[in-house]
């Protein structure tokens, strides 16, 4: 059995962009193919490849990785200016689809969120990067090869919290 991993943003990164101006109301369909956010800096920010706030946001490298895990993402290009250090990065804010994919074992508490997630093995085992339906928090998942291949090519921003799994199987 395959393990699964929560793809969380690492928040021991210090001086790390904060992009802010999107239209976050409208969602993912209300921005342009292209989007310009222009980031005030006083000195060097840090531009990992994850970002999860305001949104998922990927740098070019990830996005290459992740748009192979997952063909049905939609994709918009968001370009960071940062006119102080002459600097522009690219990043790509994904709407990634959501997989039934809790199993009966997952916990709620009483205003609805998550306390405890368990993936059912048998609706996860074709998929290696996904958002889960029927929670109210946006939580993305990574198969082992998915969180491997990031890991070997060095990419940041990122941690990995294993998830539990049941085999879902019916005895």
């Amino acid at each position: 059995m395959r393990d699964y991993y929560l793809l969380t943003e690492d928040r021991r990164i210090s001086r790390k962009v904060q992009p802010t101006g999107l239209p976050l109301e409208e969602g993912i369909e209300a921005l342009l193919p292209v989007t310009v956010l222009e980031v005030r800096s006083e000195g060097s920010l840090t531009y990992p490849d994850w970002l999860d706030r305001p949104l998922y946001m990927l740098s070019d490298r990830m996005k290459s990785i992740t748009a192979k895990y997952n063909l049905g993402i939609h994709w918009k290009r968001v370009d960071l200016i940062d006119r102080q250090q002459n600097d522009r990065n690219v990043y790509w804010i994904m709407q990634v689809p959501p997989v039934d994919a809790l199993s009966a074992g997952s916990e709620f508490h009483q205003n609805g969120a998550l306390k405890r997630m368990v993936l059912d093995y048998e609706k996860v085992k074709r998929h290696h990067f996904f958002s889960v339906q029927g929670i109210l928090e946006p939580y993305i998942v990574v198969s082992l090869d998915a969180a491997e291949s990031f890991l070997r090519r060095g990419l940041t921003g990122f941690v990995l919290q294993k998830v539990e799994i049941e085999s879902g199987r019916q005895t």
